[in-house]
This record gives structure tokens, C-alpha cells and sequence, in this order.
């Protein structure tokens, strides 16, 4: 009896060891296949992704923007997700950061729809802390913002989490001058804030705060002026002789 116990260790161990191996081999079969997919959800877009448009971004041809929306379009269902393929996707849409939109369409592209603020919404959703998208919903909503504040607090948003994005600014001070938000102390705050950023790190920008004087309400002139009083007397006297 001892005999055959001792004689049956080896078989046993054997066993054992076989086993092991088979659950090693899995493993590792599986953690291959995790990592295959995780890479291929990662480059997959970038494959797809067209050179996206940003708020510094002059006028495209329709058909340069339509090519840009599928692309980008794809891009962001592949990555689900991530917040800045659906931001990026956006930003396809001229409506989504051309202030005045309607006489800055070119031709053949529609204006602006549902489908823009249900875009922004949804990469805000995965990254609430893209000021690029906070932006694009305030202008979005600025239509409609006598019947309510939401483009107002979006413009907030967009400070809060990006004020130094130097890129949003042309169109940021645009707006934060033409809501009636202006006359509340924080707002003339963020206007500003972003008149120095562009008189001190981009003075090739300064036809912007030209641009955003011209759609100012009455509080938002007074802050400019101030403003340049302050940093850049040599604009503010160009500004009021226009």
C-alpha cells in the first residue's frame, strides 16, 4: 500500500504541473487578446481622424468640411468614450465657433442644428473639462440665451476651465461682451483677463477685441475701454475713432 502511494506522487505532480501550465497558457492568451483590443481602440482613431478644425480656423470649403465630419464622426464612435474625439467632431461644424454664423457659412452648409448641441453634450459627458466644447455650446445657445441663461453659464464653464486657451479667445470675448452677464463683476473679470492675454502673448490678435467691441452692449464697451486704458491706450483711441 505505502508503495503504491509513493509510486503514485509523480503521476500526481505530473497532473499538477500539466494543469498549471494549461492555466498559464491561458492567461496569457487572454491578457494578449485585452491588450490587442485596448491598442486597436486606440489607434483606430487616430487612423481615422482628420486634421480636426479649431476655433483659430478660417473658412473651409463644404467639401473640405463634410470629408472632416465623416472622418470625425468615425473616429469618435470607434472611441466612444473619449471626450476629445467627440469634441473634436464638434468642432467640424462651423456653427459651433463661428460667432454670427449665418453670414459666415459657406455655401452648401446648413446651419446650425440639434445635432450640434447633442454633439457638445455628449463629449461633455466623457470630458467636462474641455473648455473647447464649453465654448462651442455657449455660442450654440447664445440664440436663445434671452429666454435663458444656460449660454451664460456655458461661457463660465469655458473660463473656469481653460483661461488661458488662447485659441478660444477671439470668439469668448466676443460673447462674454454680448451677454448681459458683462455687468456682474466676475464676467467683467474673465473680458479682462482675456484683453491682456491678447495685448501681452498674441498683439497679432487684437482686431479681435476690435471685433467684440463692435457687438459689445453698452457694459461691455465700458470694460473694454477701461481695459485698454489700462494696457494698450494706442488700440482703445483706433477703437473709438472707428
Amino acid at each position: 500500500m505505502e508503495q503504491d502511494l509513493i509510486s503514485g506522487l509523480p503521476k500526481l505532480a505530473g497532473n499538477q504541473s500539466v494543469n498549471l501550465h494549461g492555466w498559464f497558457r491561458k492567461a496569457l492568451f487572454v491578457s494578449a487578446f485585452v491588450l490587442s483590443c485596448g491598442s486597436a481602440w486606440i489607434l483606430l482613431p487616430e487612423i481615422c481622424r482628420f486634421p480636426s478644425a479649431d476655433f483659430s480656423t478660417g473658412q473651409r470649403p463644404a467639401e473640405t468640411i463634410t470629408a472632416q465630419q465623416t472622418y470625425a464622426h468615425l473616429a469618435a464612435l470607434i472611441g466612444y468614450v473619449r471626450g476629445d474625439l467627440w469634441a473634436e467632431y464638434l468642432l467640424t461644424y462651423p456653427s459651433a465657433y463661428q460667432l454670427h454664423e449665418k453670414s459666415n457659412l459657406p455655401t452648401g452648409v446648413s446651419p446650425p442644428n440639434e445635432k450640434v448641441r447633442e454633439i457638445a453634450e455628449r463629449a461633455l459627458s466623457f470630458a467636462p473639462y474641455d473648455s473647447r466644447t464649453w465654448l462651442a455650446l455657449a455660442n450654440f445657445n447664445s440664440r436663445f440665451d434671452w429666454l435663458n441663461k444656460r449660454a451664460s453659464n456655458d461661457l463660465r464653464m469655458s473660463y473656469y476651465t481653460g483661461p488661458n486657451e488662447i485659441d478660444l479667445i477671439p470668439l469668448r470675448l466676443a460673447l462674454a461682451v454680448s451677454f448681459d452677464d458683462v455687468s456682474d463683476e466676475v464676467f467683467q473679470e474673465f473680458v479682462r483677463h482675456d484683453i491682456r492675454l491678447i495685448v501681452t502673448r498674441k498683439p497679432e490678435q487684437k482686431y479681435t477685441i476690435q471685433e467684440a467691441y463692435r457687438y459689445a452692449l453698452p457694459e461691455g464697451r465700458t470694460v473694454i475701454e477701461n481695459t485698454l486704458r489700462e494696457v494698450d491706450s494706442t488700440l482703445l483711441s483706433k477703437i473709438k475713432s472707428n
